[in-house]
Parts: C-alpha cells; sequence; structure tokens
C-alpha cells in the first residue's frame, strides 16, 4: 500500500467510515509491521503529522456472557495508529476546550533519614547523604541514589524513601543490590547492613529487585503479608494495599513465605523464573506467566492482560498522579488486553474511550468518567 493510499485510509477509518473490506485491509496492513520503526521506515509522512502515527486502536470484542452487555473483553490490538495523520482535534475535541485542561501536581520524591529528617529528592539533583562525622553514605546521580556503606557490627540505621504517584527512583544499596521503585511506593533499607545477619527490607507498593548474591547473608523483602527471601535474583515485587501481593521472578530462585501473627514460620514456596506468587485468601498460589507484562512499568509501559476496568483504573492514577471517578460502573467488570509505551494519559484516556464507548470530564486533576450521552 502506498502512502497516499494509507493516509486515505486511515482518515476513514478514525472517522468510522471504513466499509467491511477496507477494515479487512487496513488489519493485514498492521499486521506486516512488527512495530513502530518498522512502520516509521516504510512510510515517511509529512512533518506536520507529527510522532504519533502508532496510537490509535482497533478493537475487537468477544461477548463471553451474552446475558451482561459489559461482559466482554477488549483486545486492545494495536497501541497506535492515526492520531498524527487526522490531527488531534479529530478525536480529542473535548481536550482543545479551555476547561478540560488537566493539573498534575508535582509531588517530590521524599528520604526519610534516621534521625526522621526529611530531604526532598529533586530529580537531576545531587543530593548527598553524610554522617555525624561528615563521610560520605549516598549520592544522588540523575534518578538514582546510591549507597556506599560497608558491613557493620553496629546497630542498623535506617532510611526509607517515599515515591509519590506519577514518579519513579532507583536505589542502590550499600550491599549493591539494585531497586527499581515504582509510583506511589515505599521502601525502609538500612544505610549498611550489618555483618553476617540477613539483609532485611521492607516494602509497600512494587520494586523490582536485582539482589547481590551472598550466600551467608539471605536477603529479605519484607512486603504485605508476604515474605520473599533470596541468596540473589532478579524479581518484582507488588504489594499495593486493598491488592493482592504477589512477586515474580526474572533470573533465579526465591522462597515466598506467607506471613503470621506469632512466632511460628509457615512453609516457605519456592518459586522458578516465569512464576508468580499470588497472595489471596490467606494462601499463596503460584502460575505461570509472561514476565514482560510485569515489568514493563521500569520503561514507562503499561501493560494490561485480561485486567478489570475498575484495577487498570488504579494503575492510571498511580501512573500519572490524577484522581478517577467512574461514574460508569457497568464497566468496572470489562477486560483489557493492550500495552502503552510512554503515551501521554491523554493519548491512553482517549484509546479507552474510543474502545469501551465513556465520556469525561476533566476537573483540575480529577478525570470524571460518565455514561455517553
Amino acid at each position: 500500500m502506498n502512502t497516499k493510499k494509507a493516509k486515505k485510509l486511515f482518515k476513514k477509518y478514525v472517522n468510522n467510515q471504513c466499509s467491511p473490506e477496507e477494515l479487512e485491509l487496513l488489519d493485514s496492513f498492521l499486521e506486516s509491521f512488527q512495530d513502530e520503526h518498522s512502520f516509521r521506515s516504510e512510510f515517511k509522512f509529512d512533518e506536520e503529522l507529527k510522532e504519533e502515527v502508532w496510537t490509535k486502536i482497533r478493537v475487537q470484542t468477544n461477548q463471553r456472557n451474552p446475558k451482561k452487555k459489559y461482559d466482554k473483553i477488549f483486545f486492545l490490538k494495536y497501541a497506535a495508529v492515526l492520531i498524527g495523520l487526522v490531527g488531534a482535534a479529530v478525536i480529542w475535541t473535548n481536550l482543545s476546550k479551555e476547561e478540560s485542561t488537566l493539573i498534575i501536581e508535582d509531588n517530590p520524591i521524599v528520604l526519610k533519614t534516621g534521625n526522621n529528617e526529611l530531604k526532598k529528592i529533586v530529580a537531576g539533583g545531587g543530593e548527598v547523604l553524610r554522617d555525624t562525622e561528615g563521610n560520605i553514605l549516598a549520592s544522588q546521580t540523575d534518578n538514582q541514589m546510591v549507597y556506599y556503606g560497608k558491613p557493620t557490627t553496629e546497630q542498623m540505621v535506617y532510611n526509607e524513601i517515599l515515591v509519590p504517584k506519577g514518579k519513579t527512583f532507583q536505589l542502590v544499596l550499600s550491599d549493591g543490590s539494585s531497586v527499581h521503585l515504582n509510583s506511589d511506593t515505599s521502601l525502609k533499607y538500612p544505610i549498611s547492613f550489618v555483618q553476617g545477619e540477613e539483609r532485611k527490607v521492607f516494602l509497600k507498593g512494587e520494586a523490582y529487585f536485582e539482589v547481590a548474591k551472598d550466600t551467608a547473608r539471605p536477603f529479605t523483602v519484607v512486603s504485605q503479608g508476604m515474605d520473599v527471601q533470596v541468596l540473589g535474583t532478579h524479581f518484582n515485587v507488588s504489594c499495593y494495599q486493598n491488592e493482592a501481593a504477589h512477586a515474580v521472578l526474572l533470573e533465579g530462585s526465591v522462597a515466598v513465605r506467607q506471613q503470621t501473627n506469632t512466632d511460628k514460620r509457615t512453609d516457605a514456596k519456592i518459586i522458578q523464573p516465569g512464576q508468580k506468587a499470588t497472595l489471596s485468601d490467606d494462601a499463596i498460589s503460584i502460575t505461570e506467566v509472561k514476565v514482560d507484562d510485569y515489568l514493563g512499568w521500569r520503561n514507562g509501559h503499561m501493560v494490561f492482560n485480561n485486567e478489570a476496568f475498575k484495577n487498570i483504573i488504579q494503575k492510571i492514577e498511580r501512573r500519572y498522579n490524577v484522581v478517577i471517578e467512574n461514574g460508569y460502573e457497568d464497566l468496572d467488570p470489562v477486560q483489557f488486553r493492550g500495552t502503552f509505551e510512554n503515551e501521554t494519559i491523554e493519548d491512553l484516556l482517549n484509546t479507552f474511550k474510543e474502545s469501551a464507548g465513556f465520556d469525561y470530564d476533566i476537573i483540575n486533576n480529577r478525570i470524571v468518567i460518565k455514561k455517553p450521552e
């Protein structure tokens, strides 16, 4: 298909004017490209058409229960095509209105030191932490804080990093372990681990760990109702409030143990690469998963794999630091599949708007979803 014909077909598609034959042609056309790079390489569009040729979706619906109008899976097959070709005004009329400007607060990352001092961590800054004698404990470069302390025989001193919604941050702990913290997450950790003792950190939210191997000192992540213990490996732990805690393993092996209110330890379950341990109903279950679905957030991606809309809303709120009120509750159980790669929140909202058929209003940092009029 040449560029002229492609543009014409794209414009008809975004305006819902394609015939069944043209939709089939568009489907075959999109299937021939593996990614955005190959698409751009084949089709050179004018500069004024901007960068967003890969942002409109094609929706396929599969009615799972004919008795329920919204009990279906929306398959987001293409996270992008068209916006740049036809101009944002065609699809995003509401966004051009002055009252629809989305206001997002820029909340700082906060570091709580051992003496309860609060320090704001500025992205791209050069914060340096020192002890009472002036020795450097840690230093910041860009979006990462690196700790330098050696194993100690003294009582541990803890720091705690609090990452707000809309941001991520990275730490390198004193043992060399790397931690990538997702938005709305806190991690409490010692500035130096005690020599010969277990390495232990305390997580609320979500983080990806690359643990430095040390057979003499196991590394334990204490999360919501579940402990994850390793010697040295790569894994992701998620333990947001009101969500089932889970751990996904990329490399190595980990032991997952349910927490109890007594001194009695529960039996550990071992998970292998490609497996997910989930704590629900006071029990840990293990399933096979696609690990990449759980690690995309590190690169700013949002991956949904048959997730209910009510759960997706929570992820969007954390990712973009907004408040979403869903006044269209019939959408709560609707499941979606798809991947969004660093899209703006406007891109993402309008993709869902077109596929699920809802309207929304923007009021400061609040997004109110409502039934279409």
